[in-house]
This record gives C-alpha cells, structure tokens and sequence, in this order.
C-alpha cells in the first residue's frame, strides 16, 4: 500500500487573486515601459533639433558681428564716411519728401484767404544738408487786395522765409475782370512750431486792416 503526502498548503484567495494579475501587471508595465521610451526617444529628437537650430542661430549671430566689425572699420576711412554721410542724408530727404509734402499743401491751404485760390505747388528739395525746401506757389486772386494779404500771411508764418513775388506788378493774366495770377517762392521749414508766429501775425492784423 503506497499513500502520498501533500504537505504544501493549500492557496489562499488572496493568492489566487495575485497569481491570476501578475501576467497583465506584468504586460501593463511593458506596455507602460515602451511608451515612456518612446516618449523619451521623441522629446530627445526634438532637444536636438532645438540644440542645432540654436547653434545655427549663434552662427548666424556671430557672422552678423563680424559683417558689422567689418563694415564699422570700412567706415572709418574718409571716402566710406563720405559716402555714408550722402546716403544718409539722400534717404532723410526721401523719407522727408513722403510726408511733408502733404503737410505743405494743406499748411499753404490754410494761408489762403477766402478769396485767392492755389492753382500750383511745386516743392525742391535741398540741394546740400542745411539747405531749406523751396516752394514754388501759383495763385489766382480776385483783387490785388487778397494777394497782398496772403503773402503778408506767408510772411508772418514762422515756418516760411524769403518770401518773393516773381511776377512783380501782380500782372493781369486772366480774362475774368478784377482777377489776378501770381507766381512766388518761399523757404519752407518743416518742424517749425506755426504757433511761434500767431502772437506777431494777431498784431500786425490790425495794422493791415488800418492800412486798407
């Protein structure tokens, strides 16, 4: 007669329950261990696609410097000065021409009495740095009266000089009786602060109205 002995214990449920989780536990964490790895091998790709973008931003940095550097020292011989000084001075002129000859229309538009009316402007530019615009007007009048108090106006502004009638003896040009076409010329000074000369125009009003 044979009898055989079970001696270990018999598994609890606890057990059972564990030894029945351990092989997905086991497959989640794998699984969970590949992502995170792949996660890792993305962000590093892209660490070092930032790292080269940088490194090419650096480079490109520096060869700006250098381009600098190299044009600083061109510009300390005279003749690179020299040109610089024009190109400069050009480029002020254009950006200067852009918006102030749209400012000098409407300040000559508020110049004109009720009773001239501007038929032409025309605008020079300075020739050399320190030079002031010239301004060519034509005007149409109805009596010598509203000219002279226009240019007595366009003395009196601060902003215009060397005011001067090229056709002197206001003319009659034009076939409508009492009407009368002048042409003058001014320096302009953009900048200029028109309020400076209200107090002397305010002044001299009355001593023109006097006159008349």
């Amino acid at each position: 007669m044979k009898i055989t002995l079970n001696l270990s214990p018999a598994a609890s449920a606890r057990d059972r329950f564990a030894l029945g989780w351990a092989v997905p536990a086991t497959l989640i964490g794998l699984l969970a261990l590949v992502l995170l790895g792949r996660a890792s091998r993305t962000e590093y790709r892209d660490f070092r696609g930032f790292e080269q973008q940088l490194t090419e931003v650096q480079a490109r940095s520096d060869d700006l410097r250098n381009q600098e550097a190299s044009i600083r020292s061109k510009l300390a011989y005279p003749a690179y000065r020299e040109l610089y000084h024009r190109a400069h001075f050009v480029n002020q002129l254009i950006k200067q021409k852009e918006f102030s000859f749209a400012e000098l229309s409407a300040r000559v538009a508020g110049l004109l009495p009720d009773e001239v009316s501007l038929t032409g402007l025309a605008l020079a530019s300075p020739k050399k740095p320190g030079d002031d615009y010239l301004v060519r007007m034509s005007i149409t009048a109805k009596n010598e009266d509203a000219v002279e108090t226009f240019i007595n106006d366009l003395v009196d502004a601060p902003d215009f000089k060397e005011v001067s009638i090229l056709n002197q003896g206001f003319q009659i040009e034009s076939s409508q009786p009492d009407q009368v076409n002048v042409i003058c010329t001014a320096r302009y000074l953009p900048g200029v602060d028109i309020n400076a000369g209200k107090t002397s125009e305010e002044e001299s009003a009355p001593n023109r109205k006097s006159n008349h």
